[in-house]
């Protein structure tokens, strides 16, 4: 049973058993009440009857014997002046025996009195039920002289019953309509509460079909409001696990490709060459020429699966974060580089700010030393790379800035994005003949990812690039410790 039914259903229940308690309880009570209303009248009736037969009994005259020919007369006299009432008034003896009107018998009345009279009450009365008719009689014991007679007054109430009846079958028709009404409330109610949930049901199988851009849009702020903020939720983070998912296909697609590439042409190469050796007579001059180019090509693969090697350690092992001092980085730095800025005569300044950042001293070098060696390749010679280092607030946080500046050959602006992919490279041909691999940027992003650091690049054609890289701040007392 769907949502929509077990709502409907469940408040229909509810509607159709409040009414329906909420009136018989009503009808019932109102009932009672007018049933207590008889029996007080029908006892206050008896008691005034009674009350005027002993007074006429006490009335008589002394030489008027209180025989059964007077006291049916008296019986008599006291029901013509009852007659303005719809109450039937009969007489007994002590024996039951009807006196006025004679015939009757009513012992078990007789009874009822001496049974249900409380202490100092001399009245009783009853119900019931005779030719299909309620009745209601009330009895009184009445000592006339030493003689015990009973009177009493029996009247119909079955108008209290019929209005009963009829109350039932006139709240049983409100009923009807009331529930009608409910119904059609209910219904209307169910449709707009689970109209949210079967939005949010067609967003889903919409979004299971591939539809990632399928969201719903939120209404109010009840749970299920709350339900639908959350599912677009996850729809935005799926949407973006899966893009992002698709774009890591591409490039670990791309990387194959440009790792079989990288492979293929020194493979060839050296394949080439020995073959050379092996099949061919030549001289001296080309036997070492060809040795050569075999010597080179292996050198090539060699840093090539170092790089592999570097981007896997990172990825995989993570790294062990101790404190550094920038002052002890600047002084490797300075020694790592020194033979590559040599070689084309550049002009190297570095200065680093004191300071204590939380990182893997290896891989610092390595990123650092990246950065200056895809600097020095982009210099012309006498060109100028500059490594400076200080600390900066950005917002509420203090940070350690590393900034790698050249004049160099720079490059355009739509490439920056690229250029930390594996095997990326702008010039092919220049990047091989310099020795690169294409892998640098890339284990530089990895290393920067690794401790929690960020970085900026800007670069121009013929202008040269810059990189801004920001490391988190150490703990004050560490850091004032270690400077």
């Amino acid at each position: 049973m769907s949502l929509f039914w077990k709502q409907l259903a469940g408040m229909l229940t509810v509607i159709i058993l409040s009414f329906t308690v909420f009136g018989t309880v009503l009808l019932q009570t109102s009932f009672q009440s007018l049933l207590e209303k008889e029996k007080e009248s029908g006892l206050e009736e008896v008691r005034m009857l009674q009350y005027a037969f002993l007074t006429a009994v006490e009335g008589m005259e002394e030489n008027y014997a209180l025989d059964e020919r007077n006291i049916t007369r008296l019986a008599e006299s006291v029901a013509v002046n009852a007659g303005g009432s719809q109450s039937e008034v009969c007489v007994y003896d002590k024996n039951g025996q009807g006196i006025y009107p004679c015939g009757r018998t009513a012992g078990e009345l007789c009874s009822l009195l001496e049974k249900n009279s409380t202490s100092g009450s001399n009245c009783a009365w009853r119900l019931l039920e005779q030719n299909n008719s309620h009745l209601m009689e009330a009895v009184a014991r009445m000592d006339c002289e030493g003689e015990i007679y009973y009177l009493q007054v029996r009247r119909s109430i079955q108008y209290i019953y019929d209005s009963r009846e009829s109350g039932y079958r006139n709240y049983r028709s409100i009923l009807f309509v009331l529930t009608a009404l409910a119904a059609l409330f209910s219904a209307v109610f169910a449709v707009g509460y689970t109209a949210p949930i079967r939005r949010l049901s067609l967003a889903a199988r919409t979004f299971s079909r591939g539809e990632y851009s399928q969201r719903v849009k939120p209404a109010g702020n009840d749970e299920i409001t709350v339900l639908m903020q959350d599912f677009n939720g996850m729809a935005e983070k799926l949407e973006n696990n899966i893009h992002e998912l698709k774009e890591n296909a591409r490039q670990q697609e791309e990387f194959t490709g440009a790792f079989a590439h990288e492979l293929k042409t020194p493979l060839t190469s050296i394949i080439g060459y020995a073959e050379m050796l092996m099949t061919m007579e030549m001289g001296e001059e080309d036997r070492r020429q060809s040795a050569g180019y075999i010597y080179r090509e292996g050198k090539r693969l060699e840093r090539l699966s170092h790089k592999m090697m570097e981007l896997i350690r990172i990825g995989k092992l993570g790294i062990d974060m101790q404190p550094l001092q920038m002052k002890t980085i600047e002084e490797n730095l300075t020694h790592l580089v020194a033979a590559k800025v040599a070689e084309k005569n550049l002009h190297f300044i570095c200065g680093l700010e004191p300071g204590v950042i939380s990182g893997d001293a290896d891989l610092l070098l390595s990123l650092v030393g990246n950065l200056v060696d895809n600097s020095s390749k982009a210099c012309e010679l006498c060109g100028t790379i500059c490594v400076t280092g200080r600390w900066e607030n950005t917002g509420k946080k203090r940070e350690y800035m590393i900034q790698v500046e050249d004049n160099g050959r720079g490059m355009p602006e739509n490439e920056v994005d690229r250029i930390t992919e594996a095997f990326y490279m702008i010039d092919k041909s220049r990047a091989r003949k310099e020795g690169g691999a294409g892998l640098g940027m890339a284990i530089c992003s990895r290393i920067i990812e690794a401790h929690n650091a960020r970085w900026e690049i800007t670069s121009r054609p013929n202008e040269g690039s810059r990189v801004n890289i920001y490391f988190p701040a150490v703990n004050t007392q560490k850091e004032a410790a270690h400077e």
